[in-house]
């Protein structure tokens, strides 16, 4: 399975590839068990999944790396913390490589950095923003 990484502090689009046993590739990845949350219309429409670890919201060490923006309004709707994995799936739901059109569409839409603040915690930090 061939697909994009974007890991905590990395560059994003990195490209990766994993052996049959994709599942246990995905969990080493994003650090946990896997979700595949609904982030965009666009993404849904071109068949790639974002793999995230389910959990990663709750673990104190992950960082923010990509904000879901509200296009139009800039409002902040959720945010995925630690490393995350774009991949595709086919009719069976089985995940498998993106296309080059795929890579292509998901670096275009994770071109523009934001920053995020929490005053809370004294922390600044640069992010992906994914418009919506």
């Amino acid at each position: 399975c061939r697909g994009m990484c974007k890991r905590c502090g990395g560059h994003n689009g990195r490209q990766i590839d994993t052996e049959e046993k994709v599942y246990e590739d995905l969990q080493e990845i994003v650090g946990g068990y896997i979700e595949i949350p609904f982030l965009s219309k666009k993404f849904l429409e071109h068949d790639i999944d974002i793999i995230i670890n389910e959990e990663g919201k709750f673990i104190d060490e992950l960082n923010a790396e990509i904000a879901v923006v509200q296009r139009g309004t800039n409002s902040i709707l959720d945010i995925v913390y630690g490393n995350c994995v774009f991949a595709s799936h086919d009719a069976e739901g089985n995940t498998v490589s993106l296309n080059n059109e795929q890579m292509r569409i998901v670096m275009e839409e994770l071109n523009t950095d934001i920053l995020l603040s929490n005053k809370e915690e004294g922390k600044i930090l640069f992010v992906k923003a994914l418009y919506i």
